[in-house]
């Protein structure tokens, strides 16, 4: 009551200055300067470029390749053992409820905004004419690249979903509900877009747009479908052509490079398709907003166990074996760090020094001590104490494709659809790269067949390629299946609990999200779950 009293003359004087100033209710409605309608976009050049730069932003962003994609599906691969972490590792380790564990949910709508985004750019333009010549061939050409590149992405991790190629027509109910497509369905669809963006897009861009998908870029993905499919043939068309625009491996010393931070490192002669980063201190978690939320490297899920916010994970000795088998140091020494002569932790620091919690953690767990070096922050130079934990202040770009792992699947295009004997020089270019010994020029099919398994091995670990590369081989169930021991006597998926394994007919693809089931009668689970 006290408190009442006290309060009325305040609330007397509030009611009236409220009295004094009302206004009617239609002052009340207002526009937000921030927001354009959308019968007013889509009016101009600049309108369009705008759209094109929105359209990449969910994919770049935290929700997919800012983070999720890596926890929730590409370190499912057995190069990593990963040390479960309550929701964060389900997937990464072989487990978590279908349907609704983390990251699965996160990732997947993802790729269907940046399809929206792409569909409606390529409406629009159809239907208002704005664009033109070289401006309409540039941003069309990006638009068709990003809806073929989700779809790759959509394909590869779930294998069924929605096959989105236009808006839903709202006079049209079904159109809101689209039903699984199939593996097929999806690749003709890439392939056709790929083919648009092949031909619309530029070899190279201008100063002020580098990083932008270029026809080198689309024809590389094209040839890349193409080898997932096993259309050989295709796959030797497209991927010879991109060998042709004037790409080169960067030197023996630079190979680290690929990895940079360093923005002289970043879009190099090497890169064939890379996602642009920024270094930003205003880090927003899954934030739809250009340069927020984009966090540019993947601190949590690259970095050792006592720098992780999760629990971080080590790398399986039987990938390590893979370098010391062909006496590769370049690569091993840009990919890994251990215990061997000259390793070094953070800032240079002596790798015993400091890596010695998590030293101490993988001893305690009974796994030798290895710990991933590609996108973990240790080639920026910085102490740990100077990278925040999400590792937004890096802006490293993330190497998507690049050269090195066109020549490797020119060489097994070729060694598949034609043999050997025109294939082994391709590989060699990424050996003596590397400055190991070239395969012999009378290898046979099959050797050189494991040839390329070990060096995809070692010049692509830590990049995202190898859960596919295994699954795409057929030979996911040899290594990770249950009661494999490849890694030091292990399952490379030790450290999780006792479903961490891969199960055929359901660990080759992601579970579709339960929410989207729910949202979808049109809509099936992927088989296995």
């Amino acid at each position: 009551m006290k408190t009442i009293k006290q309060l009325l003359p305040f609330v007397v004087v509030l009611l009236s200055v409220a009295m004094l100033y009302s206004c009617d209710e239609e002052d009340l409605v207002i526009s937000n300067p921030n927001n354009v309608a959308e019968p007013e976009f889509f009016q101009s050049e600049a309108d369009f470029r705008l759209a094109v730069n929105g359209m990449y932003h969910p994919v770049t962003a935290v929700l997919f390749w800012g983070r999720v994609i890596h926890t929730g599906a590409m370190l499912r691969s057995d190069a990593y053992n990963v040390i479960p972490f309550q929701q964060n590792t389900t997937m990464s380790t072989l487990e978590g409820q279908p349907g609704i564990s983390r990251w699965a949910v996160d990732l997947y709508p993802q790729l269907y905004q940046s399809i929206s985004r792409a569909n409606k750019i390529i409406e629009e333009d159809a239907e208002n004419g704005v664009l033109s010549g070289d401006v309409q061939n540039e941003i069309l050409g990006q638009a068709y690249f990003q809806r073929a590149f989700c779809n790759w992405y959509l394909v590869n991790l779930f294998e069924t979903a929605p096959l989105v190629l236009s808006t839903p027509d709202s006079s049209n109910p079904e159109e809101f509900f689209p039903p699984n497509a199939t593996k097929e369905q999806f690749n003709e669809a890439i392939i056709a877009d790929l083919t648009e963006a092949a031909t619309r897009l530029p070899q190279e861009w201008g100063a002020s747009d580098v990083g932008r998908p270029t026809k080198g870029a689309a024809l590389a993905l094209r040839g890349k479908t193409y080898l997932y499919m096993q259309e050989w043939t295709n796959a030797v068309t497209d991927l010879n052509q991109v060998a042709s625009l004037g790409y080169s491996l960067l030197p023996t010393e630079a190979y680290a490079d690929n990895f940079s931070s360093d923005p002289t490192a970043e879009n190099n002669q090497e890169s064939v398709y890379e996602l642009q980063y920024v270094a930003q201190d205003n880090f927003v978690w899954g934030a739809d907003a250009p340069l927020t939320g984009t966090q540019s490297n993947w601190h949590i899920d690259y970095t050792p166990p006592h720098i992780s916010l999760d629990q971080g994970h080590v790398i399986n000795t039987h990938i390590r074996d893979v370098f010391t088998d062909n006496d590769d140091t370049v690569r091993r020494n840009a990919t890994m760090v251990y215990d061997f002569p000259g390793a070094t932790g953070y800032g240079g620091a002596p790798f015993t020094t400091d890596f010695a919690p998590s030293i101490e953690t993988a001893n305690s767990l009974g796994i030798e001590p290895i710990f991933g070096v590609k996108y973990s922050g240790i080639e920026s130079g910085l102490s740990s104490a100077d990278i925040p934990g999400f590792g937004h202040t890096l802006g490293t770009n993330w190497r998507i494709i690049r050269y090195s792992d066109v020549l490797l699947m020119l060489a097994e295009a070729i060694n598949e659809s034609a043999g050997p004997s025109d294939a082994v020089g391709f590989v060699n270019q990424v050996r003596l790269r590397a400055d190991i010994e070239a395969l012999p020029e009378d290898i046979s099919e099959g050797d050189l067949r494991q040839a390329i398994i070990d060096e995809r091995i070692m010049e692509l670990t830590g990049e995202g390629h190898r859960f596919f590369d295994i699954v795409r081989w057929g030979i996911a169930e040899e290594i990770m299946g249950q009661g494999s021991t490849v890694a030091g006597g292990n399952h490379p998926k030790s450290l999780a609990g006792p479903s961490a394994f891969f199960t055929p007919g359901q660990d080759e693809r992601l579970w579709i999200p339960l929410s989207e089931l729910q949202a979808n009668p049109n809509l099936s689970q992927n088989s296995g779950y």
